[in-house]
């Protein structure tokens, strides 16, 4: 389940990209994750978790597109 999720969401990612560019992908994420992070029954412990991976992510340079 967790390896099509992640497909999913890479494919996705790819063509929304590609259709909207960065701008507008970069806030579609804001604003999913600002829904996200504001919804009661999201668990603060994997918020926190989220925050901690994109953190590191960012430290690491394992970004791209």
């Amino acid at each position: 389940m967790r390896t099509e999720i992640t497909e999913r969401f890479r494919h996705f990612h790819a063509h929304y990209l590609a259709e909207k560019g960065k701008n507008a992908l970069l806030q579609a994420y804001c604003h999913a994750l600002t829904q996200w992070v504001q919804n009661p029954n999201t668990d603060v412990y994997h918020i926190e978790m989220l925050f901690d991976e994109i953190s590191l992510a960012v430290q690491t340079d394992e970004l791209s597109d």
